[in-house]
């Protein structure tokens, strides 16, 4: 979750610390401010927490189901289930941007992982709008995301094993 997703009464962030105990002294709190208070260490360690981390999983479940599948099948002809799991993978960070740019290079190669891998490691960071000093993050994070999502064992699903 991004620092403005984090924002606001009743915000994505509210919601994920009203399932973890000790949550609520960090509730409706900007990032900003928990940061100058210098909590951020005890937030990362409640967030870390068992529950924490299951209250997050909870909520990255119902997203990728409720949120990030959708748009990604939005995408005309977007259909090899790993270039879906790659993709939804960048959801997170905005998945209308993650649609768009898919969209935009439908006849690029998307159903293809390591070419996939290249748009997102060579483009993405220009589509979000988030200017050079990210093209190094987020190159490493579409080698990351390759890494995973060509180790994934779909074969209990029909897919063969990646090669």
């Amino acid at each position: 979750m991004g620092c403005s997703q984090w924002e606001g009464i009743n915000g994505r962030g509210d919601n994920l610390l009203g399932y973890i105990d000790g949550g609520d002294k960090f509730a409706g709190r900007a990032y900003s401010d928990i940061e100058n208070a210098g909590e951020l260490e005890e937030l990362s360690t409640l967030l870390d927490s068992p529950q924490g981390q299951e209250a997050q999983n909870m909520i990255l479940a119902n997203d990728c189901l409720e949120m990030y599948l959708p748009a990604l099948q939005s995408v005309n002809g977007f259909t090899d289930p790993r270039c879906i799991i790659y993709a939804g993978i960048w959801c997170p960070t905005s998945q209308r941007v993650v649609s768009v740019f898919l969209t935009n290079r439908a006849n690029r190669g998307i159903n293809d992982l390591a070419t996939l891998r290249d748009l997102f490691r060579n483009e993405y960071y220009i589509a979000a709008d988030v200017g050079e000093e990210y093209a190094e993050g987020y190159y490493n994070r579409a080698n990351n995301t390759f890494d995973y999502a060509s180790t994934c064992d779909l074969s209990k699903y029909g897919v063969q094993e990646y090669v």
